[in-house]
């Protein structure tokens, strides 16, 4: 597993989900601002048919913003970023272009204030850096772009006047957009590091606790088949072959026991704690090379809680679940089944939160869903 990005959406998924409608709002809100300065402005267009251009793309960039920032579609990407910022810096070049030569005010362009919003919107989903970074490149360019228009505007000011005007828009929203993205992820990463420490710390406390537990199981194994035939043996104070065959008998099944609890999974144990094995564990977890062991603690996390909430949807089918793991020296897969009495809709609405989580720390996360039947394919590098 690769290591997550300094993001809000890939260090607190779930808490990300609820910034969703304000980047819905900030996209539409970068369009339909720079419809309504088209339309203000139309008088000095030139060429109509590439201010219609440039409100297409600017269009293609708010909906790509609107569309990436699903839950059903995430991590928002680095490369989705880049193409955010190629359609909107796009829309810029053609709505200039549609004015060249008839554009007096730089302040009623569009482009700075679409582009400066469509930055605001990434924050929850990139990281601060990138963002910033992004704001200054696109300053510059727009910088740029509006020098080239100073020979045809009407006000006679300073030609660095008008490239301030064109990029602080931009650099304002840009930083506004990283400031939050850091301030929120070094919070995140704080947090995170704190409980780390208390569950460590809590793990060395109950360690010996722990330790007498297993001794105890290990003593109630011991109790009822071990004792009860020393004591016979002790009574009668003579062995025989029958109590040779006895012996030889207890100490396979005890030793089978030990050897089959040793080699169980961690998912195998949650299968059988949570009672999803239904006809019995072998058959709800195919995992003969145990490479559910090599699962991260957030992918562990992640799939268990996934296992728990699919088990207590009162939809749910009981013993219909099955998870089989394989994969290849590098690579794992694993495929989770599940058969439920709803619809498909009802389905992936429930347990869209799981579903974003699993989609940031597993790789190739899919979603099927045919006949009533959930279907969940992932992978993960081994560790």
């Amino acid at each position: 597993m690769t290591a997550p990005e300094r993001t809000r959406q890939q260090l607190d998924p779930v808490g990300s989900l609820g910034n969703r409608p304000l980047a819905i709002v900030l996209a539409a809100g970068a369009f339909v601002y720079g419809l309504a300065m088209t339309i203000r402005t139309i008088d000095q267009v030139s060429n109509l048919m590439l201010a219609v251009l440039a409100l297409l793309w600017l269009g293609a960039a708010s909906l790509t913003v609107a569309i990436a920032s699903s839950p059903s579609r995430a991590p928002f990407t680095q490369t989705t970023h880049l193409v955010v910022q190629l359609l909107a810096l796009g829309a810029v070049v053609l709505s200039v272009a549609s004015q060249w030569g008839a554009n007096q005010f730089i302040q009623d362009d569009f482009g700075p204030m679409s582009l400066g919003f469509l930055l605001l919107a990434l924050g929850p989903y990139r990281p601060a850096t990138e963002l910033a970074t992004a704001g200054v490149l696109s300053a510059i360019f727009v910088g740029f772009i509006t020098l080239l228009e100073v020979p045809y505007l009407l006000t006679s000011v300073p030609p660095v006047s008008f490239v301030l005007v064109g990029m602080t828009p931009i650099l304002a929203l840009a930083f506004a957009s990283a400031s939050y993205s850091g301030g929120l992820v070094t919070a995140l990463e704080t947090w995170q590091r704190r409980s780390r420490l208390n569950v460590e710390q809590r793990a060395s406390r109950l360690r010996e606790g722990i330790t007498r537990s297993v001794q105890h199981d290990r003593v109630m194994i011991l109790s009822e088949d071990v004792l009860p035939f020393f004591h016979r043996v002790l009574d009668r104070n003579v062995l025989t072959p029958d109590d040779r065959n006895r012996a030889r008998e207890i100490a396979t099944t005890i030793r089978s026991l030990m050897v089959a609890e040793a080699d169980r999974t961690w998912l195998e144990v949650v299968a059988a704690d949570d009672s999803i094995a239904g006809g019995g564990t072998s058959r709800a977890i195919v995992d003969k090379a145990g490479r559910a062991s090599r699962m991260v603690t957030d992918q562990r996390t992640a799939l268990r809680a996934l296992i728990v909430a699919l088990s207590d949807e009162p939809t749910f089918v009981d013993g219909s679940m099955r998870i089989t793991i394989t994969g290849s020296k590098s690579v794992c897969n694993g495929t989770l089944t599940a058969q439920f009495t709803a619809g498909d809709y009802d389905i992936r609405a429930a347990f869209a939160p799981y579903f974003a989580v699993m989609r940031i720390v597993f790789a190739g996360f899919q979603i099927g869903f045919r006949d009533r039947t959930l279907t969940l394919r992932f992978s993960y590098e081994q560790r």
